[in-house]
């Protein structure tokens, strides 16, 4: 029987995995950059250096922090690919039996930054406000249990040279990670996402997807009763169907969450013409179905999907897998917490890219852990102190137990 890997022997693998490509200096500042990420949390190059715990001024690390994070000569690409290629194996796994694929923007908010580069408006969330800032666009993999694995993080400002849309770069993204996931793998996206132009590049991908349709825009659908609007149809379609979904805030209600379930099938968008404008007769070649679940919110529930929807259980079935897709905006919590992210303070555009980048790459390396050996990582995370049993989403509590495991595997080089 093998012998199990120290987490220290798992993280010098990870590095030479994703890193393998880097020139040797690149690969150094990539290995010290994860350390110090995981071992101080937070995405400050003073805090970085501190872990290193260098004989040399900490002023002096700093600046050589500084220089790598934007250093040109690093291949941002090549780590980003080499990561997928390294958890591509487990999306075919028994984990993961079909993987949802979630996609979703979140904001790093910067209200108070004067000199960061190509600061743009943003929404900050948390305080539900217009704000200075920049956004990135995630994609995680979820499996069984509420398994995650995060595949890809980008950064991106309207401002930055070469931006093109919000849907451009989202599609960009989703075209990176396609190629690694499995064939059937089905894609869920958020409201925002439902555009004509972006579902039709979808359908260029060769994809399965899921996407949440706004009730205020005036979108029309093409329906077997004949045209109408989204809104009215959702006010007359019946939802005689009921499901009790786990996945709605289980940790609130204590029980699982009742819905009301309605599906309409042969669904098909408005074929438009070449200046733009949605065909009276003509119909999109893509089929769909609709499915809409009451009791959730104030408003319905509606999903637009290309899976054909033929019985309740089928219904039942993607709004689960929608539901799901929530998972990710608690990764983007522990980014933003776990690792301070929106305390980033590099004054270069690459910098900023970078740190997202090695930010999702720590994150990566606790979702490998997680997929290793069970004992393994809750012994680590019994380290951290608190009450009860360690819970399914462990990685707070890995987080902080893991530093000190890695310090001996940063006395060598890379």
């Amino acid at each position: 029987m093998p012998r199990e890997k120290s987490i220290a022997e798992r993280f010098d693998a990870y590095v030479e995995r994703v890193g393998g490509r880097l020139y040797k200096p690149c690969r150094r500042f990539l290995r010290e950059a994860l350390f110090g990420l995981v071992d101080k949390r937070s995405v400050l190059l003073s805090q970085i250096g501190r872990a290193l715990r260098e004989d040399s001024r900490l002023i002096h690390t700093e600046k050589r922090l500084s220089r790598n994070l934007a250093n040109k000569r690093y291949d941002d690409a090549a780590v980003e690919e080499d990561y997928l290629r390294l958890v591509a194996p487990i999306l075919r796994d028994e984990r993961y039996p079909r993987p949802v694929i979630a996609v979703d923007l979140t904001d790093i908010a910067k209200s108070r930054a004067r000199k960061m580069p190509y600061l743009y408006k943003v929404h900050d969330g948390s305080k539900d406000e217009i704000a200075k800032g920049y956004q990135v666009v995630s994609i995680e993999a979820v499996g069984v249990r509420g398994r995650r694995l995060p595949l890809v993080s980008r950064l991106f400002s309207q401002s930055a040279p070469g931006f093109k849309s919000q849907n451009a770069t989202t599609l960009e993204a989703v075209a990176t990670v396609a190629p690694h996931v499995p064939e059937d793998a089905f894609w869920v996206f958020d409201s925002g996402f439902d555009g004509r132009v972006f579902l039709e590049r979808l359908d260029g991908l060769g994809i399965s997807y899921a996407v949440r349709v706004k009730l205020s825009n005036n979108r029309f659908v093409h329906t077997p009763e004949g045209k109408m609007k989204v809104r009215e149809l959702v006010e007359l379609l019946p939802q005689p169907h009921t499901h009790r979904t786990k996945y709605h805030r289980p940790d609130i209600t204590g029980r699982r969450q009742s819905l009301k379930l309605g599906f309409v099938r042969d669904v098909h968008l408005p074929k438009y013409t070449s200046g733009g404008r949605p065909s009276k007769r003509k119909l999109g070649e893509r089929r769909y179905s609709l499915v809409v679940a009451q009791g959730i919110g104030l408003k319905p529930l509606v999903i637009l999907t290309t899976e054909d929807v033929q019985t309740k259980e089928d219904a039942a079935r993607v709004v689960d897998i929608y539901l799901e897709r929530w998972g990710i905006e608690e990764a983007n919590r522990f980014l933003k917490q776990g690792f301070k992210l929106e305390m980033v303070r590099a004054l270069t555009w690459t910098g900023l890219k970078r740190m997202v980048q090695l930010v999702h790459l720590a994150y990566g390396f606790l979702a490998l852990l997680v997929h290793g050996p069970r004992a393994q990582v809750e012994r680590i995370a019994s380290t951290f102190k608190a009450f009860g049993p360690v819970p399914e989403y462990m990685y707070y509590r890995l987080l902080e137990g893991i530093g000190e495991l890695l310090r001996a595997t940063m006395d060598g080089g890379p």
